[in-house]
């Protein structure tokens, strides 16, 4: 299978992700092997920053494990119908504030 560069950055990009869901959750590579099924040595080379493998179930698993599924929010869905964007849209975390919008001492009272 030959893996394109653009791919390899979206690998790059989604691990750091998980590594700090992780971290939020204090699961050890371990104990994210063991309740995703997937290879510890996978988990450990995308932690090391090696463009690892990450399959969509994998992503699903992730969400699971890391209890990132809002049912409220969900709209009916599973774990199992979410696509890999919304997999990782759902591991990558929120901006901590929203775009800036202009500040208030840019206030210009000329009225």
């Amino acid at each position: 299978m030959i893996v394109s560069s653009e791919m390899i950055k979206k690998l790059l990009d989604i691990w750091p992700a998980i590594v700090l869901r992780m971290n939020e959750r204090r699961i050890t590579p371990e104990l994210l092997a063991y309740k995703t099924g997937y290879s510890l040595k996978r988990i450990r080379e995308g932690i090391a920053g090696t463009p690892a493998q990450i399959t969509e179930d994998f992503l699903r698993k992730c969400v699971i494990a890391f209890g990132l599924l809002d049912g409220r929010k969900s709209d009916g869905k599973g774990a199992d119908t979410l696509s890999f964007d919304e997999c990782v849209k759902l591991i990558k975390p929120t901006p901590a504030m929203p775009p800036r919008k202009g500040n208030f001492w840019d206030y210009d009272d000329e009225s």
